[in-house]
């Protein structure tokens, strides 16, 4: 979903701030007037183009007469918006272990986290030379100031002691490309799988690949991670940002994730593709 899609739906920010005008009476042009904007800004912020600011929702709410309750309700949505927009680039000036603590603060108030991967190996299953070849790459891609590569790979390395509390439970579940990219080379790689049959087994942790040749009733369209706590949050990662769902979005994608375990191969039959996928790699 553009983050254009998710402002514009039925019970969205742009949606709700549309209904709020149309309900006062008022036009356009005329909440513009009272206000000192530009027509433009209205339509912009009507259409997803642009976010409103915190300022912007109290004016609006005022102007239209919105009662406490519902300015209190946009605000709520205003701010669910800049979460969700922010981007990997603005996150990351501060650096990339900031971005892995972050992380490891939502993973911490979870009780359930839940993986699925189209490409590369979840973090908190990654061994540190495979860790490092992915945050490397990072430096470059989103052009960042700030190389921090070490202490990033330190904190993603710290994140994984979370496995062992057995009080959360965990889902990992790896598309079997995942098995066969060769993003590092293939003795790192090696190490890599064997890292992944050591999980195999274990109460509090589910393990499973969805293999290639099966046909399957859900398109895995991307990689996503579900954090189930207080309330589920969903973050999904692009080359361009990071979003964040919550409330009937995220409970769409833990649907979707439920499907496709339905799909999966875990326990022998998991470790059989792990075999092979080591088996394949060149000496």
């Amino acid at each position: 979903m553009e983050f254009s899609d998710w402002l514009t739906r039925p019970e969205g920010l742009a949606t709700r701030l549309s209904l709020l005008r149309a309900r006062a009476g008022l036009s356009g042009r005329d909440l513009a007037d009272a206000r000192g904007w530009q027509q433009s800004k209205v339509s912009r912020i009507e259409t997803g183009k642009q976010t409103p600011s915190p300022g912007d929702i109290q004016a609006w709410a005022e102007t239209c007469g919105a009662t406490p309750d519902e300015l209190n309700d946009l605000l709520r949505l205003q701010n669910e918006a800049r979460i969700m927009h922010a981007t990997f680039r603005a996150r990351m000036r501060g650096g990339q272990a900031k971005v892995q603590s972050t992380y490891e603060e939502i993973e911490r108030k979870a009780d359930l986290i839940r993986f699925f991967e189209l490409t590369a190996v979840p973090g908190l299953l990654q061994v540190p030379a495979y860790t490092r070849r992915l945050l490397t790459e990072m430096v470059t891609l989103h052009e960042l100031e700030i190389d921090d590569v070490d202490a990033a790979v330190a904190t993603r390395m710290r994140r994984q002691q979370a496995l062992y509390d057995t009080t959360k439970r965990f889902e990992f579940l790896l598309a079997e490309p995942v098995l066969r990219w060769l993003l590092v080379p293939p003795a790192v790689m090696r190490t890599q799988l064997d890292r992944l049959q050591s999980v195999i087994g274990l109460d509090h942790i589910r393990f499973g690949v969805l293999p290639l040749g099966r046909e399957l009733a859900v398109t895995p369209q991307n990689s996503f991670q579900v954090h189930v706590g207080e309330e589920t949050i969903v973050s999904v990662e692009t080359f361009v940002g990071e979003s964040f769902y919550r409330g009937d979005d995220a409970r769409k994608y833990a649907d979707v994730l439920d499907h496709m375990w339905g799909e999966a191969v875990v326990g022998d039959e998991a470790r059989e593709l792990i075999f092979a996928a080591q088996k394949a790699l060149p000496r």
